[in-house]
């Protein structure tokens, strides 16, 4: 209860107050990216519908048979649906049907949580249709998903859609902390991402933190324009880093020292990433001008892109180091 408010105040007095008012619609799109609290609010949704005690105190107790079968993903009228592998296919939407047409086993409400919904097949998407323009009985959807975009218009137009923010850095970096994170790992965690637990995960995982200074190590060779960066991309980079969710790390790690670096340009109370490296940063800052820090961002982000594309991860990195070392 607790992180969801401090993640997303404003919209957790929305629907506590569609709830107490007893105005929530059919279906709403929770959309924004991993980590903003989508899931846990509509969970949290989930205990406000169906909680006895609700309304007593304006809040779910977290303690009853149905708040407990709720976070143990046990409840009979609430279904949760996520991608089965790659997708969610047109089988799952047809038993989600089935479910809609049915009333709820305890009582006459039921509601439904639909997790990375871009993933739908064409087929399923519109299948699922159906029940949005004619819902039946007392029945809630809670749509999430992290890339909006992808969904058919059709299905946008017939949700109420939520967009969940980021929250600002320091407060993710406060959280971190919190959970038991040195600072210095909050600072690097929480600018990969905006998932506390995978941020935890990451702080605690030997293969990211051999890749963090992999990536170090590189980022002062590139630096300091040595052309040994373009060998160590083979001699030590490769043999770091070997598989996607890796390769997206070291583009991820470089434009974050370089987003740094230019805002050191700018300011002197900038919260580094690498806090550890904060002389060494101030230095490598004095020494390269503002455009420079502009283009290399372009040059990685243009990189990122060539690793999205499948292109060869090897031959990105060491196009990286042409681009930024040599010139």
């Amino acid at each position: 209860m607790s992180t969801i408010v401090k993640k997303q105040t404003d919209i957790y007095e929305l629907f506590s107050k569609l709830i107490q008012n007893q105005t929530l619609q059919h279906a709403y799109l929770f959309e924004g990216v991993a980590g903003t609290g989508k899931k846990e609010m509509a969970l949290w949704i989930a205990k406000a519908r169906f909680c006895p005690h609700y309304f007593e105190q304006n809040m779910p107790c977290g303690n009853c048979h149905q708040c407990q079968r709720i976070d143990t993903h046990q409840h009979p009228d609430i279904i949760e649906i996520k991608p089965d592998g790659l997708s969610i296919k047109v089988a799952q939407v047809r038993e989600l049907k089935e479910e809609f047409s049915k009333s709820g086993v305890e009582s006459k409400r039921k509601l439904f949580i639909i997790e990375d919904i871009e993933k739908m097949t064409q087929n399923a998407a519109n299948s699922l249709l159906k029940f949005l323009e004619e819902p039946e009985g007392d029945t809630t959807a809670l749509l999430i998903t992290t890339a909006k975009q992808r969904l058919l218009p059709t299905i946008l137009s017939r949700c109420q859609v939520i967009h969940f923010p980021v929250q600002p850095l320091e407060k993710r970096i406060n959280e971190l902390e919190e959970r038991g994170l040195t600072l210095s790992q909050a600072s690097l965690t929480s600018r990969i991402t905006h998932d506390a637990d995978k941020a935890v995960s990451l702080a605690n995982d030997e293969t990211f933190q051999d890749t963090v200074k992999a990536v170090w190590n590189w980022f002062k060779l590139l630096a300091k324009q040595d052309e040994q960066a373009f060998v160590f991309v083979q001699t030590d980079l490769m043999g770091t880093v070997n598989d996607r969710e890796a390769y997206q790390f070291v583009i991820d790690l470089l434009i974050i020292v370089y987003r740094d670096l230019l805002n050191l340009k700018y300011s002197d109370s900038v919260t580094l990433a690498f806090l550890n490296h904060e002389s060494s940063m101030k230095q490598f800052a004095d020494q390269l001008s503002s455009r420079k820090l502009i283009n290399i961002l372009e040059q990685l982000l243009e990189a990122k892109k060539k690793l999205n594309s499948n292109v060869a991860a090897q031959g990105v990195f060491e196009d990286i180091a042409l681009q930024i070392a040599f010139r």
